[in-house]
């Protein structure tokens, strides 16, 4: 996980502002937590190809898994496109 912070303004109804914490007295941790608990509580999203090379690319992924094939990068990926064209270098 990465420690990059990016700062996001959002606008709160008064009604919501009055019962968070203080800004300097945990509001961005509180904020943080109540995301993070709000997306942790949905199931993942499947990426699901609507194109045919987006088909092709899935097919390709299927059968790395299926060859137990870890994808910790696109260097796996990038390696099978060249070589299912004919490049090999």
């Amino acid at each position: 996980m990465t420690n990059e912070l990016q700062v996001v303004s959002v606008k709160f109804p008064a009604r919501l502002l009055r019962r968070i914490p203080k800004a300097g007295h945990g509001r961005s941790c509180f904020i943080l937590q109540a995301v993070e608990e709000k997306i942790f509580r949905q199931p993942p999203v499947e990426w699901q190809p609507t194109t045919a090379r987006g088909r092709r690319m899935a097919a390709i992924i299927a059968q790395g898994k299926s060859e137990g094939v870890t994808m910790e990068s696109e260097e796996w990926l990038e390696n099978e496109l060249r070589a299912r064209r004919g490049r090999f270098a």
